[in-house]
């Protein structure tokens, strides 16, 4: 663990020249639409969090609900029948879809089976985040195996994250070649990535590898300095954030993410504006950046004591600051 540390701190250092924030902030307004009142409900964002278990209900809510404070206008969570009514307690926002039932995890092919019942969902999504509080069960990695393998899925923009990473160190090729999805480890499961497809955790460019590995997917390695590549290109974040370091931070930050993933699979690679490097990795700057400035301004408001939904309170403010709000007038 502390040679990727060391090594990600290389990888910043001698793989990245500094970023100018006028530069990236210019990227990354680009990929946030400004609001007409003649937007439709959907416009800006349906978001939906593959993710929850029985013992892990925080997570997809926290992802979930942190892409509607950075713009979705729908978020969606698909989960274990026993871990929806603790989610939707928590959000009358949420969309909660219990999509396998607990009592069935014994039975393997059942809940494989049952998880089938998401596809036609995931079909009207703009981006899915998969992972959040998932669990390990065999039953239901299998199916979430055979949904990431699903068509539907493949044409959508995808963020992998927490158990989500755990099941691609055990099937790459769930991810070969996706240029439309993001991998958000951090060192532990960046560490794991590694070591499956034979890269050395003390390259200073580990991430970079992994992503070339993968068929140049997008790697956001999190940690002091967040570390995005697609294995050509690397931006790194070095945003101040906050030295509390409490759980469901990095579901915020997919969740933030996600609106501006589904942006960049629409936007046009050839904008000045993104000079050259692919829209996705500007999203994942973006959200980097805000999800950081959240945790600051949380942790200045409550010191030791700040949690996950302090920085989820600060979520919104912070992605105005990254890309402020256009809003087209009505004609007078």
């Amino acid at each position: 663990m502390r040679r990727i540390r060391s090594t990600l701190l290389m990888a910043s250092q001698h793989l990245s020249s500094a970023v100018q924030w006028s530069t990236a902030q210019k990227a990354v307004q680009r990929l946030v639409p400004p609001l007409s009142f003649d937007s439709r409900k959907g416009q800006n964002g349906r978001i939906g969090v593959l993710g929850g278990s029985y013992e892990y209900t925080g997570a997809p809510y926290y992802a979930a609900q942190s892409a509607l404070q950075a713009g979705a206008d729908l978020a969606y969570v698909f989960c274990a029948d026993g871990a929806a009514p603790a989610i939707k307690s928590y959000s009358p926002e949420l969309i909660v879809l219990p999509c396998y039932k607990t009592a069935n995890m014994h039975d393997q092919q059942a809940t494989s089976m049952a998880m089938q019942e998401v596809r036609p969902w995931l079909a009207r999504l703009d981006c899915c985040v998969i992972g959040p509080g998932l669990g390990r069960d065999e039953g239901v990695l299998k199916g979430v195996a055979d949904i990431m393998n699903a068509a539907e899925v493949r044409s959508t923009s995808t963020i992998v994250d927490a158990d989500g990473l755990f099941l691609v160190a055990q099937n790459p090729e769930l991810v070969e070649g996706r240029t439309d999805c993001v991998l958000t480890p951090n060192r532990r499961e960046l560490e794991r990535l590694a070591a499956r497809l034979n890269v050395a955790a003390e390259a200073a460019d580990v991430a970079a590898q992994v992503a070339r590995k993968l068929g140049n997917v997008v790697v956001v390695a999190k940690g002091q300095r967040d570390v995005i590549t697609d294995g050509t290109d690397v931006l790194v974040c070095d945003e101040p954030g906050a030295p509390k370091r409490c759980g469901g931070l990095g579901d915020v930050l997919c969740g933030a993410l996600a609106p501006l993933a589904a942006q960049a699979a629409r936007a046009d690679q050839s904008d000045a504006a993104f000079v050259g490097r692919r829209p996705l990795l500007w999203a994942c700057y973006g959200a980097c950046v805000a999800s950081r400035r959240a945790a600051a301004a949380a942790f200045a408001r409550k010191r030791r004591a700040m949690t996950a939904p302090d920085a989820l309170a600060e979520i919104g403010g912070a992605c105005e600051s990254v890309a402020p709000t256009t809003v087209v007038e009505p004609p007078s």
